[in-house]
Order: C-alpha cells, then structure tokens, then sequence
C-alpha cells in the first residue's frame, strides 16, 4: 500500500524518520521535502509540506501525481480551543472546518467556510479510517473538530470566537487545506493531533518544552496506526492509476 504521512514542520518530521528509518529515496520537489520508506511491503512517502494550507494542499497533490498514494495521514500541532483538553494530548479530527473560507456577502445561502456543493461547512474525514484507527490503537482517544486557517491564533477571544461560531476544539492552519486536496482526488484522510496549549492561554515558549512528549506520543501509536491503515484497505477507495514518472532520488548507498 502507498501511504502518505505529511507534517508541516520539520520538527513534526524528524522522529518519525528516526522510529521508521529504511530510507530508500529522498528529494525535495516543489519545497516539499519527501523521504521515501519501505516497511513490511508498503511504501510510505513522508513529507514536509511546510506552513500553512496552500503547502498542505500542494503536498498532497504531488504525492497523488507522482506517487500515486492510496491514503494520507497527518499529524501536527494544534492549538485548543475546547477547555476540556490537556497539554500534549492526542486528539484524532472527525471534521474540519476553513473558517477563513468566506463568499456569504455574494452568496446569502451558504455560512462561512460553506463550498459549492458542500451540504454544511465542514470536511469529513474517512469514517473508515477514523474508525480502524480508533479500534487498534488501543488507547481512548478523543475525536474533535478542528477549525483551521491561514492564521495562527493565540489570543483567547479568537479560540473563543472559533469555538462558539464552528463548534472547534483545536485550531491549527493545514487541515482544511489537506482535506480539499483529499477529497478532489478521492484519497481518504485520517489526522492525529497533539495539543500544544491550552484554551485560556496564548502559545508561548511551553510549545518548545512539549515538543518531544507531544512527538513521542503519536510516535509511539504510529505503527497500530499503520496496521489499522492497511488492515482496512479492502475498504478504501481503489487505487488510481500511476499518472506520474517522477520518483524520490535514490540515496548514494542505495
């Protein structure tokens, strides 16, 4: 199976490559830097998008041209929004909502972060996915809705806006862009949260300090999360034809 795993931020990246180091490939295409695992019969492609939706969005759609991926995970951090929410706790997205996403004064019909052809403002990540997850990784785990735009937000009565206008207990500034992306192109998508403040606090240096315990924590889940992905495969979309030539460049020992 070709998984896709995309983090914005190095920091997001790094551990990963450590726990799951066969490296076969790596190359940096268009800013998105990819490194290329195989690991028990499946490739998984690991990519640095960068900050922000439009690099969220550019990622995926590399991936789905030029690898082909079957599914794309996320993982990242976010902000809380909902005072219920602990430091460095793992969170998995049930729905996003692109709160910057605005046409209500053209379009009286639809609500801010409503697209054409959308039955309400919110993306739906892949129930299957969600749900294997959920059932493997053998832990609790709360499933959320995030509010995200191209704006980080520190301020406790914007967190406040954004959870009484959306519904939102995290916000964060990928998510929407990688679920718009995901759904053109019929790729399911399953993101996996770690909460880098509270509601009632802006972020400060704390982001830094819980970094690596926040990392750790989806690391450590990582591989029930791989097992439940392609346990499951049988009930995601069929694959869709190569459409790209381009491959990750070899490493030198290759």
């Amino acid at each position: 199976m070709r998984i896709a795993i995309i983090t914005a931020m190095a920091e997001e990246t790094l551990p990963i490559l450590k726990k799951h180091g066969n490296v076969v490939a790596q190359n940096t295409i268009s800013g998105v830097a990819i490194s290329q695992i195989e690991q028990d019969g499946n490739t998984i492609y690991l990519a640095t998008s960068g900050v922000g939706e439009i690099k969220a969005a550019l990622a995926v759609q590399l991936l789905v041209d030029l690898f082909d991926v079957e599914v794309v995970l996320n993982f990242g951090f976010v902000g809380a929004v909902n005072h219920n929410l602990d430091l460095c706790e793992l969170v998995a997205v049930g729905r996003v909502c692109h709160y910057q996403f605005d046409v209500t004064e053209v379009d009286t019909d639809r609500v801010v972060g409503q697209y054409g052809g959308m039955r309400d403002n919110y993306f739906y990540l892949n129930e299957t996915v969600l749900n294997n997850v959920l059932a493997n990784v053998g832990k609790p785990m709360k499933v959320v809705t995030c509010a995200s735009g191209d704006k980080f937000v520190a301020r406790k009565d914007e967190k406040d806006r954004l959870r009484n206008e959306f519904g939102a207990d995290i916000c964060e500034m990928e998510l929407a862009g990688l679920a718009i992306a995901c759904e053109r192109n019929n790729v399911p998508l399953f993101s996996l949260k770690v909460v880098s403040d509270k509601a009632e606090e802006g972020a400060n240096e704390s982001f830094l300090s819980i970094v690596e315990k926040g990392v750790a924590g989806y690391e450590k889940i990582l591989p029930a999360i791989l097992k439940a992905v392609t346990s499951g495969a049988t009930s995601l979309p069929p694959a869709r034809k190569q459409r790209g030539s381009v491959a990750c460049v070899k490493k030198e020992n290759e």
